[in-house]
């Protein structure tokens, strides 16, 4: 912290820090608070001007030992958060702000500790003051003694700071854009990159709605998470992939999830049965990043038993779902596929429900397959056939009035009635199979164009998109629906996450406008630029999901962070709205301006090559031009090449 006088007169300031320390271990924490509560204490240790923090549960994985302290000597403190606040009072009106520290301590555990360091600092006209806070933790006080000690000085403050922005700089550097709008300049360039960093990290381990415990490592949703892990950090994600496949049962069944200390699961929990294609998604990311095609030969263990390589599991996991078929010929719901909470139809109906999504996203996952046997030289004719074959049937049926409602394809398929029907009273249209049936890219084109309309109608609102219409509020039999209330998650709420999908859908069908809307709609800055009292979320993190409007918490973000939307958000902005996309045939190029936008420069490297990309519109043109270093290229995918650098000119 830095504190200048701009005034003519002395001034004396009185600094308060207050943080809360969470060192516990979640299970035990929460079955037994007032035992764990005995396991830390809490002191203040003046020869090193800092707060001690000891933590020594027996069942913890990590005991640690924590200091806490300031660059400027501590005039007084406060370690019990109820001496700071005061009887009756809370953080916004605390005590301490009209007295004195009492200098309270917790040395023999229990309580509700904080970390309240007081400064008092003098200043001179015209002076200027700085402070350096430190919080460091090992498991060792000695080691956590050196990590204080190392900072004591800001000339090392400032050279860590500048290595971290250094670190930063060139992490970010692989993927810049400049557009018009500063909003998703900063957002994309900055904020989503950093964000998709934390969630790849961490998966589903800890937020405001993951409490750290469980299977934080899933496979449908970690994959997601590393789909641009390739761009950002090539090296993490390649141990990552083969760690996530690690969860795949013999049979292409995966765990919901694993506890990543452990890697233990439970194998008796929900069948997710969208899982494996989450891995083909990913897989053809990272190999159009990087060129490694030798991931594909990796052996790694099913959970189960036995060992296969990453192309094996690919296989099984798409043999799973095609050989598991319903009545109609479309793949099994199992318990549930990427909308959780249509597992309580599921149970309902005893797990005989069909699902559209999934089979378009199966013939979605068949085309990028049979690219990465093209490009890695593998024959494999057996599963090509199968997989052609299975995809052929699947768009059959979806085309046909099995699958089709009118003015959208319909959700799931059930014994005793079709989900996501005109006929149904709740869940009339969904999102997600009309926005997969355009992705998928082998459906009837002038149905596509009717059931994207009919999301815009009745689907579309100033926040954003709801997964479906209209809410549910009771069961099939009559029973109330014990999940969440009208308007909120995934029961009509608006899940970022299916929207991004929708940008995309759009974008693949050329509706450029209708793509931006619903993609500025949802752009975090422009969300606390209309109203942050509103919104209530970060304008630097991309969000789960927004209550609709009819909730009364209409337009406010939940879940900030951990959601697998962030990366295909990144994905709708850079590869189908700026139309910069690798594949396994080179760098595609399709831009989507909007009008107002004259041009946009990109700097993107792909496969150790920086292109630098200029795009300008040119309304005299007839068709699309791309210079490649100055000679003009024909054709909108280009070759990778061995060069550092190639300069295109694009001009739409």
């Amino acid at each position: 912290m830095t504190l200048t006088n701009n005034s003519n007169k002395p001034k004396e300031i009185r600094l308060l820090t207050y943080i809360e320390f969470s060192l516990h271990v979640l299970g035990k924490d929460s079955d037994a608070y007032f035992v764990c509560g005995n396991q830390w204490k809490t002191t203040f240790k003046k020869e090193l001007n800092s707060a001690y923090i000891d933590y020594f549960a027996f069942e913890s994985p990590f005991k640690s030992h924590a200091l806490f302290s300031s660059s400027e000597k501590v005039t007084g403190y406060e370690l019990d958060r109820e001496k700071f606040t005061g009887f009756g009072r809370t953080e916004s009106n605390p005590i301490i702000l009209s007295k004195k520290p009492q200098n309270s301590q917790l040395p023999d555990g229990g309580g509700y500790p904080c970390g309240v360091l007081e400064n008092k600092i003098t200043l001179k006209p015209g002076e200027k003051k700085r402070i350096i806070y430190k919080y460091a933790i090992s498991t060792k006080l000695a080691d956590t003694k050196k990590i204080i000690a190392k900072f004591a000085d800001f000339k090392t403050v400032d050279s860590a700071f500048s290595s971290l922005k250094k670190y930063w700089k060139n992490k970010l550097a692989v993927s810049q854009i400049r557009t018009p709008d500063s909003n998703i300049n900063n957002f994309i360039n900055t904020w989503l990159p950093y964000n998709i960093h934390v969630t790849s990290k961490v998966s589903r381990s800890i937020s405001s709605r993951h409490v750290g415990s469980g299977g934080a490592i899933r496979f449908r949703d970690t994959m997601q998470d590393l789909m641009l892990g390739g761009l950002f950090s090539p090296t993490k994600t390649r141990k990552r992939i083969l760690t996530v496949y690690q969860t795949m049962q013999n049979n292409g069944r995966t765990l919901f999830g694993v506890n990543p200390r452990t890697m233990i699961g439970d194998e008796e929990s929900i069948t997710r049965i969208d899982a494996a294609l989450w891995g083909v998604f990913t897989i053809y990311k990272y190999l159009s990043e990087t060129d490694d095609f030798s991931i594909l030969n990796e052996i790694v263990p099913y959970y189960d038993k036995g060992n296969g390589t990453i192309l094996e599991h690919i296989i099984k996991g798409m043999e799973f779902i095609g050989n598991n078929l319903g009545k109609n010929g479309l793949p099994k719901l199992f318990d549930v596929d990427w909308n959780d909470m249509l597992q309580i139809f599921s149970a309902d109906n005893k797990n005989d429900g069909e699902t559209i999504m999934v089979a378009e996203q199966y013939i979605y996952a068949t085309k990028l397959l049979k690219e990465i046997l093209q490009y890695a030289n593998i024959s494999n004719d057996n599963l090509i056939n199968y997989i052609d074959e299975k995809s052929a049937n699947f768009a059959e049926i979806i085309n046909s009035d099995i699958c089709w409602d009118g003015k959208w394809f319909k959700r799931l398929l059930f014994k005793s009635f079709d989900m996501g029907s005109s006929q149904c009273e709740e869940g009339q249209i969904f999102l997600n199979s009309q926005s997969w049936g355009v992705l998928s890219e082998k459906l009837n084109t002038k149905k596509l164009k009717i059931a994207m309309d009919s999301v815009s109608k009745k689907l579309n609102t100033k926040f954003g998109i709801k997964t479906f219409s209209p809410a549910f509020t009771k069961k099939q039999n009559g029973d109330f629906f014990d999940a969440n209330p009208p308007g909120a998650g995934e029961n009509a709420g608006l899940f970022l996450h299916a929207n991004t999908w929708a940008i995309m859908a759009e974008c693949v069908l050329q509706n450029k406008k209708r793509a931006w809307d619903y993609f500025s709609k949802i752009l975090p800055p422009n969300r606390t630029d209309e109203n942050p009292d509103i919104y209530a979320g970060e304008p630097y993190a991309f969000t789960s999901w927004i209550y609709a409007p009819e909730h009364h918490f209409g337009g406010k973000a939940q879940l900030t962070w951990l959601t697998g939307g962030a990366t295909w958000y990144y994905i709708a902005a850079t590869e189908y709205l700026l139309g910069i996309k690798p594949t396994l045939h080179g760098l595609e190029i399709n831009p989507l301006l909007p009008d107002n936008w004259k041009n946009l420069n990109v700097v993107r490297t792909i496969r150790k090559t920086i292109y630098n990309i200029s795009i300008q519109k040119n309304d005299n043109l007839e068709k699309t031009e791309i210079l490649i270093d100055g000679k003009i290229f024909n054709g909108k995918i280009i070759p990778y090449t061995n060069k550092k650098s190639l300069k295109i000119e694009v001009f739409i």
